[in-house]
């Protein structure tokens, strides 16, 4: 009996039914392909001197005809991510820094999907009085001395247990000494609220890039992402070497004419699904690096180049990764409150006095994690040029690695070709070196 295995989706209907000798495919529409392929064909435009990545984004969307954070009829999600660049344009860095904004951006807009697709929050609030009334309680004096005494002999009056079952009803930890807890001893009211998710960023796929400035005129880095049943489906086929193919593969697109110009290529991060000549999906990887090296010496420099260019590479086969098999783990928490305290203060002639202090409690934590692995059969170099980036003219080094069927069934024909049948070797193995056969070591 054969065991199918069935993966739908809305757009790129992509379904795969595997055999123990056979393999059935459902061919894709044209139009879905079509689609899929406007979009790795449709590029920013260079980088003029007063862009806008937030303009550039919504010129993008309304080309395309998508809405930021609006789910589809299809069931499609597109969301986007800006992020500051770090190094100025004239920082040897400004390459580098460039690439990691992209990673910054791009890992917040999949914490965003999947915290809203996988996310489960959980709220406490909480309120606590924790003073200290005793009737030795401090007075404003003019004798310092006497005062100081009166604030020893009061700590010591409150026990540590009281003082440490206050701190953590307040979700305080106790540390340090006994005076130093009794200053973390407050009147708040406290709202704490965590959020956790983990899921699939599988198929979470980056449409496009940008580059320009931010709203306050700072350099920055925007990717808009997409996802969707369909593309997690494309991911899942492409993990498990499942093809959906084209009904017409005429519709397909060739791979140079996925590859923009030089001036396009300045801007382009993150992986592009099309589909390909043959009517099946495969993957473009763009990434890029750069030098800090700044001196004259021309064998340094090619050295550093040859290091970018390595570099640029690892991260392209990252991304590949990251997009066929991934997963995501997010973090988030935060506290909003406001906590009332008395501590001691002295004037400038030493006199100390009791003064009543707010603060207003107001503190947020994000964090992410993406960890994915998958096969390096079927990846391959498209590109690998040095360009010239037009703000700051340091070269980067760019390399477009692809990952396509055509390529896994070619690294597959090699890695499982059969090895030549071993034959007795004739002759006197014993005997001199000229009658031995079949031995490297015989010349």
């Amino acid at each position: 009996m054969k065991r199918v295995i069935v993966a739908a989706a809305s757009i790129l209907a992509a379904t795969a039914a595997i055999a123990q000798d056979n393999q059935s495919l459902e061919p894709v529409s044209a139009e879905a392909a079509a689609e899929v392929n406007k979009a790795v064909t449709t590029h920013v435009k260079k980088i003029s001197a007063k862009g806008r990545v937030a303009e550039d984004i919504a010129a993008y969307c309304k080309e395309m005809g998508i809405s930021i954070g609006e789910v589809r009829p299809d069931g499609a999600l597109y969301l986007s991510g800006v992020e500051r660049v770090t190094a100025n344009a004239k920082s040897p860095n400004f390459v580098r820094s460039r690439m990691m904004a992209y990673a910054k951006a791009y890992q917040r807009a999949v914490a965003g999907y999947v915290m809203d697709k996988f996310g489960v929050e959980s709220v406490k609030q909480f309120s606590t009085y924790f003073k200290d009334q005793s009737s030795d309680r401090l007075q404003p004096s003019t004798d310092a001395k006497s005062t100081i005494e009166r604030i020893v002999s009061k700590t010591e009056q409150l026990t540590e247990a009281k003082l440490d079952e206050g701190l953590r009803a307040m979700g305080l930890t106790p540390s340090g000494s006994v005076q130093e807890r009794r200053k973390l001893a407050e009147d708040s009211i406290v709202s704490r609220s965590t959020r956790n998710a983990m899921g699939s960023a599988a198929g979470l796929l980056p449409v496009q890039t940008f580059e320009g400035w931010d709203e306050s005129g700072k350099y920055a880095v925007g990717v808009v992402i997409r996802g969707g049943v369909d593309t997690e489906t494309i991911a899942e086929c492409l993990r498990h070497k499942m093809r959906p193919v084209l009904s017409r593969p005429d519709a397909g697109l060739k791979v140079a004419d996925a590859i923009p110009t030089d001036d396009e290529l300045v801007s382009q991060f993150g992986v592009r699904l099309f589909f390909d000549e043959k009517g099946v999906p495969a993957l473009l990887s763009f990434a890029q690096w750069g030098s800090a090296y700044t001196g004259t010496d021309e064998d340094e420099a090619e050295d550093a180049m040859d290091h970018a260019m390595v570099q640029a590479e690892a991260l392209a086969n990252e991304q590949l990764t990251t997009f066929i098999n991934s997963t995501i783990t997010v973090s988030e928490s935060s506290d909003k409150g406001e906590s009332k305290s008395t501590d001691v203060v002295f004037d400038p002639n030493g006199v100390p006095s009791e003064e009543k202090l707010v603060n207003y409690i107001d503190s947020a934590m994000k964090s992410s994690t993406v960890k994915g692995s998958d096969t390096m059969i079927g990846r391959s170099t498209v590109v690998k040029k040095v360009i010239v980036h037009p703000q700051s003219e340091q070269k980067l080094a760019v390399c477009v690695r692809m990952w396509s069927f055509g390529q896994y069934d070619a690294m597959k024909r090699v890695i499982e070709r059969p090895k030549p049948s071993e034959t007795t070797p004739t002759g006197d193995s014993t005997g001199t070196p000229g009658k031995r056969r079949g031995r490297s070591y015989d010349f």
